[in-house]
């Protein structure tokens, strides 16, 4: 697995888990790899269509953002957390 891989497989993970709110401009905002564990890291950022940009002051607060932990063994999910 390469970085382009991981780096799908972690925008596709937050895409399936907020699904209802529908999220918007998933984008990879950085990334971490740990070569003695053979996981990345990945941040993941995104806007969700619930919450208009319009309603908070700035478009930064609007996004979330999401540290999603991929095994470059099996391309799993091992976790997802705020960052």
């Amino acid at each position: 697995m390469d970085f382009r891989e991981a780096a799908t497989v972690a925008k596709q993970q937050i895409n399936d888990l907020f699904a209802a709110d529908a999220p918007r401009d998933v984008r990879l905002e950085g990334f971490l790899y740990d070569d003695h564990l053979m996981v990345w890291s990945l941040t993941i950022g995104f806007a969700l269509s619930s919450h208009p940009q319009e309603a908070l002051a700035s478009a930064d607060q609007a996004r979330s953002y999401k540290v999603v932990r991929v095994s470059e063994a099996d391309k799993s999910v091992l976790s997802i957390r705020d960052r």
